[in-house]
């Protein structure tokens, strides 16, 4: 039998304890398009691993899209293992945000196993049954926990690739270059046009009725434009 002397340390880094598991979710507060989350374990070292690219390894908003696409795939090289889930328009329509939000994490607690779950914001999924690990929801976490800057950056390259393909299909909103957030080309095209299956009816009222919650969303909106 032939040895294979690295099967041993494969083994040890998949089981290792002390596993930290980062969480994040894009699209929070978008106008139109699904919620994308993801969850990801990175090995200790992935600064070393990064390289110059570490750098960027912080809150995606804060990252130009070249760089974020760049990275993203760096880390979907590195990890010891990530996931991502998507929730789609049309139930965020029926049970709102607040739970496609905790649905989004629950989900991705059952599909990784970590001694630790640490979740960007305030908001805390149900605890899955069997689940063993600690939950921790953590403010600004994106930028201060390099496993949820991680989480974040792979959520936000595959929600706007999405959004691309969105864009194709709903040429009129410019999703291909504000990933359906409340920028002002995207409420004037939703004056003009009406809103298409894939908006959030709830958040299309208030932006159009010009509710304090659209005008906060529109300004957050703009760092995906100017970072396109």
């Amino acid at each position: 039998m032939s040895e294979t002397p690295d099967q041993p340390e494969l083994l040890s880094l998949i089981i290792q304890p002390g596993h930290q598991c980062g969480l994040d979710e894009v699209g929070r507060g978008a106008l139109a398009g699904p919620l994308v989350a993801a969850a990801i374990i990175t090995p200790e070292d992935i600064v070393e691993r990064l390289g110059p690219l570490a750098r960027f390894l912080r809150d995606s908003k804060t990252v130009p899209a070249a760089r974020r696409r760049e990275i993203a795939r760096a880390l979907r090289r590195c990890a010891i293992t990530y996931e991502i889930v998507t929730i789609p328009t049309a139930q965020i329509n029926e049970h709102g945000i607040g739970w496609a939000n905790r649905e989004a994490f629950r989900q991705l607690i059952i599909l990784i196993s970590a001694d630790e779950y640490v979740l960007d914001g305030k908001v805390r999924p149900p605890r899955p049954d069997g689940c063993a690990g600690v939950i921790r929801c953590l403010p600004k976490a994106d930028a201060l926990v390099p496993a949820v800057s991680a989480a974040s950056l792979i959520a936000k390259v595959y929600r706007d690739r999405l959004m691309r393909k969105l864009a194709a299909q709903y040429p009129h909103y410019g999703w291909d270059r504000n990933a359906g957030y409340g920028v002002p080309t995207h409420l004037a095209a939703l004056q003009e046009h009406g809103p298409s299956p894939e908006h959030r009816t709830l958040f299309v009222a208030t932006a159009l009725s010009g509710g304090q919650k659209a005008k906060r969303a529109a300004r957050r909106a703009m760092t995906p434009e100017l970072l396109s």
